[in-house]
């Protein structure tokens, strides 16, 4: 939090104010100050904090604030680390509150993406879920979330380029398995799928990925 602070002073030459949010699960955990001193000097910063239970979850389930369904969907995650089944369940009943507060579907579908990121399931209890929501819009007549459709698509360009990268060079490396599976862009992994017919090699396609990366930075 110190270090933060300065550095912020330093490059905006503007007062800083410095908040931490404690997202742990130790009630009594509460650092609101740093301090440190060496002979004559002495150097202390207090900060304020913002402590996730602290938070009521009436209150939070009674808001409209995307912020309040992300801590929702912290806490739970928090507190289902040992029991899946049970954080299927809240995952569902928060999923299921994106449509019932009335949100538009920009905000369902990135909170969708948020809560689905965060409190991850098994693949048998992850199928179950996405069956319920699939029931549920088609029960309210809703659009289908765009985000299931999306993930299968992801699943099967990658699942293609590894095929044929296979089948053309006969191996195919984990770190380029591991690279694939953290590209999110759906567009560049169906331009990616287009490139695994003209490489010459998996090193040429590594670092076609590598360029494709730096040129987004």
């Amino acid at each position: 939090m110190f270090i933060y602070n300065y550095r912020a002073f330093d490059l905006y030459n503007q007062k800083v104010i410095s908040l931490a949010i404690l997202g742990d699960d130790n009630p009594s955990w509460r650092p609101s100050s740093y301090k440190y001193k060496f002979k004559k000097s002495r150097m202390r910063l207090d900060f304020d904090i913002v402590k996730l239970l602290d938070y009521k979850w009436e209150e939070l389930s009674a808001s409209n604030n995307v912020f309040a369904t992300m801590v929702m969907a912290h806490l739970k995650t928090k507190s289902t680390t040992r029991d899946f089944t049970e954080r299927e369940k809240w995952k569902w009943q928060l999923v299921r509150s994106l449509y019932e507060k009335g949100l538009s579907k920009f905000d369902i579908i990135n909170l969708f993406k948020f809560i689905d990121k965060m409190m991850a399931l098994p693949p048998e209890l992850q199928q179950n879920l996405e069956s319920k929501i699939n029931q549920y819009e088609e029960e309210q007549k809703m659009e289908l979330l765009s985000t299931m459709e999306e993930r299968g698509m992801k699943k099967t360009f990658r699942q293609n380029i590894l095929d044929l990268l296979q089948v053309r060079f006969l191996s195919v490396p984990e770190t380029l398995v591991e690279t694939l599976n953290n590209i999110e862009d759906l567009a560049r992994l169906k331009q990616l799928l287009l490139e695994t017919i003209s490489v010459n090699s998996v090193v040429e396609f590594e670092a076609l990925i590598e360029d494709n990366s730096s040129d987004k930075n």
